[in-house]
């Protein structure tokens, strides 16, 4: 059915809606490179990351392809105060530019293409034959390919480099450049382990560049592991131009590259134009040799970059025929996670796409909305397979988050008994961490005093648990959960109305600056019950022992975790404009107070986002008083940020409305807020990237979920498709939590022609499944047909669909009067 219904619902030639998704440039990108989100083309494979910029009005048309790794940062350090050093963080790699001086004036376009994970950039020199470069990194191997065709022959200037990171020459310099002679050895060069910048080597030879860079200097490697980051690049294709010609060592990279470090040069005449160049990354232990893998063919190289992207896009799909920006943004949002977030180090603000060392806020992980975002939408998504496998090579999107959040467990730990000494065995986070364990420097108790880092970094957790029910997850997961429950029981205070609250906290960041206490944080109340009641089914699923009676000492018992989700304080609210609105917490709704948030950038009006998603209370099917409480909430978010531009709010906002089925002119906001041309500040760049007002970007890939909210609902535990007033061509393939795969289709007139349900494969693990399901008819006074059969519909809409592994159930709808005439 998935084929036909795509099919259906395109009207295309197209197999499938990813085809169709490419983002494209007509001149240069302006942020490349960036010290914040970067608008040229990207390319990845989830933990090596590669942005594209280009110049077209030199005598040398040129493209550059600065590349990043999400295991590449600097841990603090002491010993090293200029650069940005100090406080560590992630940090430029190095790059790649080929240079073209026999195409002076050429015309330069780009394209990004995310059906298969591959960036266009076509040269043309008025009527001439175009050359066109493709560039991809491998989806499992940590190669980056580039490819030349067209047949318009052309020397190449190749410059491998490093990043310097400063202003000025290092102290103290590199050695002087040196030209390699013909047939002659490799020669390298090195900046020394004492230089003020992060130790850099280039080789120089015929067959290979190579370059190097350092995260950590040899004083660090006794407290973080200190390695080399080191590309290698050679020729392929054509006997005859497999060797570099020309070759040079540069200790820098000339005065006009002034954040270049050493680099190696070196010329590449491919025959007729075609030809490839492949860029291996390696990385060793500071003090030891070079490492790097041997490269397998080029065509097994394609091949397997390709069935890995097809297998990825073959996991799901949505099709809402007459909103394409949202259609790109969707398919986008998965490409950045793909290539953001699979394997190996978890990303941070920027992904893999870091171009210079003192990106802004580190680059680092940040826990207080930012880096859970990320993964808002990878359940519905259907990217979840939960772990490597070796024979299709996917990985799954959740995993680098994970590990960072576990590594960091210790240093949790830690930081819980400086701060909260009367908390045994809890667990604190700070806002800003890195993987590996690493901690960035900042305000003392997390971030300004808020405590909700241990809990919204839970998020993910909790998603990936609903959306998979894995046992093997949940006990690897209880330890770092089990730490948060025992922060929160310790902290919060049973009040006069019995129930339990957060009474000192910060709730926006800036409420120590502002010499407030905000009690009662609507992010953290909405987040409290769902962890409870989270934690206490997998309590009970490992550990029936303690579920019932608890541990002496341990975190409670199931039966006493879902009387604590009970008994979560509700929601503080406050008439604001003559409407009584979730307030962002309690007494938060002053006009004095509203004035010093707003002047100092604060999220004023966030509540009634978070009352609903990601882990809100309230849905579409909650209490009249309470929906109606939230809708009113929203109105005045967009009435206080108009469009819903306000820093962090991209990925909550419109998900949040979805959720509790407030859709007035919603399509509309967000379609003008991606299509925006005029707001710098916030807007969709071609490379799918979302510029949050605030100035980040990959966490809006979670914004995604707006449209899965649209397309399919589980509030209430009752399965709903097409929940949104659409009245268009629509279909969609997604998860649901339960889990359960959903694949359903509908014509103009919200008239939904099928749905298809079943249970997502099994897999070696354990894992507890939903089997009975009640879903909302979608035809309203008609029969409902389960499998060809007839079944019973209550007055209510709801019918019971029963499922088995490996069955796929077709629900369709008939007429009543067509029925009684086939029975007759």
């Amino acid at each position: 059915m998935r084929k036909l219904v795509l099919l259906w619902c395109l009207a295309s030639s197209s197999s499938h809606p990813v085809e169709e998704i490419i983002g494209t440039w007509s001149s240069p990108p302006h942020n490349v490179p960036s010290k914040g989100v970067p608008d040229g083309p990207l390319i990845g494979n989830g933990r090596l990351g590669g942005v594209l910029g280009w110049h077209s009005e030199s005598e040398h048309p040129s493209v550059d392809l600065h590349l990043g790794h999400n295991g590449f940062f600097a841990a603090p350090s002491g010993g090293a105060s200029s650069c940005g050093y100090s406080a560590g963080g992630r940090k430029a790699l190095a790059g790649l530019t080929l240079e073209f001086p026999g195409l002076a004036g050429a015309q330069m376009m780009a394209q990004q293409l995310a059906a298969n994970g591959t960036a266009l950039i076509m040269l043309k020199v008025g009527s001439a034959r175009a050359l066109t470069l493709s560039a991809f990194i491998h989806a499992t191997e940590d190669v980056l390919m580039v490819e030349l065709h067209g047949g318009l022959s052309t020397e190449v200037l190749v410059t491998l480099w490093t990043f310097s990171g400063c202003h000025g020459p290092p102290r103290p310099p590199v050695s002087p450049s040196t030209r390699v002679a013909q047939g002659g050895a490799p020669v390298s060069k090195t900046t020394g382990a004492t230089s003020d910048r992060l130790p850099s080597q280039v080789l120089a030879g015929e067959k290979e560049l190579r370059v190097a860079r350092g995260n950590g200097w040899p004083f660090q490697a006794t407290y973080f592991p200190v390695r080399w980051f080191g590309l290698s690049a050679t020729l392929g294709g054509d006997p005859g131009s497999s060797s570099f010609t020309d070759v040079e060592a540069m200790g820098r990279c000339g005065p006009e590259l002034f954040l270049r470090g050493p680099c190696a040069k070196g010329t590449w005449r491919p025959k007729e134009g075609d030809g490839w160049l492949a860029v291996r990354l390696g990385r060793w232990p500071l003090m030891e040799k070079p490492q790097f893998s041997s490269l397998m063919p080029l065509a097994e190289l394609r091949a397997t970059h390709w069935a890995s992207w097809t297998n990825f896009w073959e996991r799901s799909f949505i099709c809402i025929h007459d909103s394409a920006v949202t259609m790109f943004h969707w398919y986008m949002s998965q490409y950045l996670l793909r290539i953001s977030s699979w394997h190996g180090p978890a990303p941070g603000l920027f992904g893999p796409f870091v171009v210079d060392d003192e990106v802004v806020w580190s680059g680092d992980i940040t826990l207080n909305y930012n880096a859970e975002a990320v993964y808002y939408n990878a359940g519905a998504a259907n990217h979840l397979e939960a772990k490597r496998d070796e024979e299709t090579q996917q990985s799954q999107a959740f995993e680098p988050y994970f590990q960072a959040i576990l590594d960091f467990i210790p240093a949790a730990r830690r930081m819980a008994a400086e701060l909260y000494p009367n908390c045994p065995d809890s667990l604190a986070f700070p806002a800003h961490l890195l993987p590996e364990g690493v901690q960035v420097p900042g305000v003392g108790r997390g971030d300004l005093g808020q405590k909700q880092m241990g809990l919204f970094a839970a998020v993910p957790f909790i998603l990936y648990w609903r959306y998979t029910g894995s046992l093997a997850f949940a006990e690897r997961a209880l330890p770092f959960l089990n730490g948060v429950a025992r922060f929160w029981e310790c902290n919060l205070v049973a009040g006069e109305d019995a129930y339990l609250h957060d009474a000192e906290d910060c709730a926006e960041e800036i409420c120590l600056p502002d010499g407030d206490v905000q009690p009662d944080p609507t992010v953290v109340l909405s987040l409290l019950p769902g962890f409870f009641q989270t934690l206490a089914e997998m309590t009970e699923l490992l550990d029936p022992e303690r579920a019932r009676h608890g541990d002496a000492g341990a975190p409670a018992s199931a039966s006493a975790l879902q009387q604590l989700a009970r008994r979560v304080a509700p929601y503080a609210t406050e008439e604001v404009d003559g409407a009584q609105v979730v307030a962002d917490f309690y007494g938060g709704e002053s006009a004095h107070g509203r004035e010093l948030r707003l002047h100092a950038g604060g999220s004023v009006a966030w509540g009634g986002l978070f009352a609903a998603f990601p882990l809100g209370t309230v849905h579409r099917r909650s209490r009249k008083e309470e929906i109606e409480l939230v809708h009113r909430s929203l109105v005045r978010f967009f009435k206080q940020w108009p469009g819903g531009k306000q820093g962090n709010s991209f990925p909550h906002a419109f998900a949040a409305a979805a959720r509790v089925g407030w859709f007035d002119g919603l399509l509309e906001v967000w379609e003008s807020y991606l299509t925006n041309t005029s707001d710098p500040k916030c807007r969709l760049y071609s490379n799918g990237m979302v510029l949050g007002c605030g100035g980040t970007g990959l966490e809006n890939v979670g914004g995604a979920a707006f449209a899965s909210e649209m397309l399919l609902s589980t509030a209430g535990g009752v399965l709903e498709v097409f929940p949104a007033p659409l009245d268009t061509v629509a279909a969609f393939r997604l998860r649901a939590p339960g889990p359960l795969l959903v694949t359903a289709q509908m014509a103009p007139g919200h008239h939904v022609t099928e749905i298809e349900l079943e249970l997502p494969t099994p897999s070696e693990e354990p894992s507890v499944v939903r089997t009975d399901w009640l879903v909302q008819s979608p035809w309203p006074g008609q029969d409902v047909l389960v499998n060809g059969q007839v079944t019973n519909v209550g007055a209510d809409g709801l019918f019971r669909v029963f499922l088995t592994d490996r069955e796929v159930v077709r629900i369709t709808g008939a007429k009543r009067v067509e029925r009684e005439r086939e029975r007759a």
